[in-house]
């Protein structure tokens, strides 16, 4: 479904990414990880088409994304960012309306019936039914990252990204949209592309992990093999519950 073949680029002669090869099959949950720096935002804004490759190709469904004109392009990939700019008061329904625009036939089309109806639906699928009519500048950073969530799936994408969508969320409601997401997987047989911080919510909801250190694949494939004690020169023990390695941070002693 994407392949990233030969990717490098480079910022003021500075190599941020290079000889990047990877190929995502269809349907996965594919984490990014990684240390501060180490390339990931920088892969994602690549794979967005918010940069551009200095050199290598990036290729969605056998199409160059190069080629993808912006509407096509968005018709094809939601994104969820880590922050967003959004500061006009506005409700959150008419922020989730949005995501309706580029399905409409012109710019002179209005809203349907049927595109209330979805986000009603889905409002109450992601629990944010009661926020519908709040002003989205009165939203915890909790209640807003639902809503970036659900602007892009009223998209009905193929391939979603998400930039730390659990930074704002604690522990509870962080594997609530994971768990969310995961289903959509099945459901709508999408693939599910994020940079993760949290080691264990990526061996607990991902397929496989790509970990980048200082801007080159270290690892691509199975989570089990990753995640050891070395990866982030952590202090730490490695405990398995259902097949699944996870990590327990360790306190220095002196």
């Amino acid at each position: 479904m994407l392949e990233i073949k030969n990717l490098n680029f480079s910022y003021n002669k500075k190599m941020l990414l290079g000889n990047i090869n990877i190929n995502i099959e269809s349907q996965t949950f594919i984490g990014i990880l990684g240390p501060n720096e180490s390339g990931k935002s920088t892969l994602l804004k690549l794979m967005l088409k918010n940069l551009t490759p200095t050199n290598g190709e990036i290729i969605l469904f056998n199409k160059n994304i190069k080629d993808f004109q912006l509407k096509e392009f968005a018709k094809i990939c939601g994104f969820v960012p880590q922050n967003s700019e959004l500061k006009t008061p506005l409700k959150v329904i008419d922020v989730l309306l949005m995501s309706k625009y580029i399905h409409l036939k012109n710019s002179f089309n209005t809203y349907s019936k049927k595109d209330i109806l979805e986000i009603q639906e889905l409002a109450q699928m992601i629990k944010i039914d009661e926020l519908l009519h709040r002003d989205i500048l009165s939203l915890s950073g909790g209640e807003f990252q639902k809503i970036l969530l659900a602007r892009a799936l009223l998209k009905q994408p193929k391939i979603l990204f998400l930039d730390e969508p659990t930074s704002a969320l604690d522990l509870n409601h962080a594997i609530e949209i994971l768990s969310f997401c995961e289903n959509l997987i099945q459901e709508q047989k999408i693939t599910i592309i994020a940079v993760l911080h949290d080691l264990n919510l990526a061996s607990l909801f991902c397929n496989k992990l790509l970990f980048l250190k200082k801007g080159e694949i270290r690892y691509f494939g199975n989570t089990k093999k990753l995640l050891k004690k070395e990866i982030y020169n952590l202090n730490c023990k490695i405990i398995y519950e259902n097949s699944k390695p996870y990590i327990l941070a360790l306190k220095e002693t002196k």
